[in-house]
């Protein structure tokens, strides 16, 4: 990949041993190679969040989201809402909460060093 004028380009050399722990490392890290040199030259530390974890919550937020749509487009057209839709959304919204308060807590990142 060519690079822009403004880059100053290094050349540097790995042992086969220390060019496999970089890859593995940069693979772990869901980063290109030469990604994960840059950044932990500059930073000297990666954090890597796994966000899988927050798979729940975004299906929740999205059923949230689908009833409250479904519920404004009723109220819209007939202008009444019923009282078992408005329940059906406090009870989506209390599992919600619930999971937000139980995945944020175990969400850490994995360091690389």
């Amino acid at each position: 990949m060519p690079y822009k004028k403004d880059r100053i380009k290094k050349l540097i050399g790995f042992t086969p041993e220390e060019w496999e722990m970089i890859c593995r490392k940069s693979e772990a890290a869901k980063l290109r190679t030469g990604t994960f040199i840059r950044r932990m030259a500059l930073n000297g530390e990666l954090k890597f969040f796994n966000l899988k974890e927050i798979s729940a919550l975004k299906r929740a937020f999205l059923s949230i989201g689908y009833n409250l749509n479904k519920i404004a487009e009723i109220a819209n057209s007939s202008g009444s809402v019923y009282q078992k839709d408005i329940e059906d959304m406090q009870k989506e919204f209390k599992y919600f909460r619930l999971a937000m308060q139980n995945y944020t807590f175990e969400i850490s990142p994995t360091l690389f060093k």
